[in-house]
């Protein structure tokens, strides 16, 4: 039982159990979906680990685990997509922006369904859908500055919420970008690349988490 419990899937259950307490009677219906998207997240993350298990002792007849983070790709897509559609609403129309984005995202994942099907990674989506979290983030950002109500960042939910999604996929980005150059000094670069991500993950549902329990308990300190 303790192989599922690796650091990311720690981070992962801690901040579900957080959003079952913080969000369940939210008014909400966005911010309390992210309970149904951490049950997914951490479900998908015990699944894959179970498979890497199998994979690993029977590599012939299993495989690998790649098709289970390309559907939860799907969830990762929409759930996030709903949540910046809600918070770019308080200042702008943003429906069709978020729409564009979605279809993009839609016609990539089908064209690389079609290419080279479930099991091997949707790089491609993947990446397209890190570089549009990171717009509509520093986006999200730059509207707030705009914003001419008084709003104390350190209080608020919306903000820490899109923090999180900028460490994380601005961290994923530039790792994946500098993984060959990392090569060239470290024989074996994986170890390290893997302390990074599991910071990225402490830090994303640290980031997370901490907007969910202001969100229950809002305070304007």
């Amino acid at each position: 039982m303790l192989k599922y419990l690796t650091i990311n899937t720690t981070a992962e259950w801690i901040c579900f159990i957080i959003a079952c307490i913080c969000l369940t009677r939210d008014k909400s219906p966005v911010w309390k979906g992210m309970i149904l998207f951490l049950l997914i997240t951490c479900l998908s993350e015990t699944l894959g680990i179970y498979i890497k298990g199998q994979y690993l002792a029977d590599p012939e007849n299993v495989r690998p685990n790649v098709w289970v983070y390309n559907i939860l790709l799907i969830f990762q897509a929409g759930f996030i997509s709903a949540m910046f559609a809600s918070l770019f609403k308080v200042h702008l129309k943003s429906g069709p922006v978020i729409l564009i984005g979605l279809a993009l995202l839609s016609i990539l994942y089908i064209t690389e369904q079609i290419e080279h099907g479930i099991f091997k990674k949707h790089a491609t989506t993947t990446i397209v859908m890190s570089v549009l979290f990171i717009v509509y983030s520093y986006y999200y950002f730059y509207l707030l500055l705009k914003d001419q109500r008084d709003i104390n960042l350190a209080y608020d939910p919306g903000f820490w919420w899109v923090a999180g999604i900028l460490f994380f996929y601005f961290g994923s980005i530039i790792t994946n970008l500098y993984y060959e150059k990392i090569r060239d000094f470290v024989a074996s670069p994986t170890p390290y690349l893997r302390y990074i991500f599991y910071v990225l993950n402490v830090l994303l549902y640290g980031c997370w988490s901490y907007s969910f329990i202001l969100r229950k308990w809002p305070t304007t300190r």
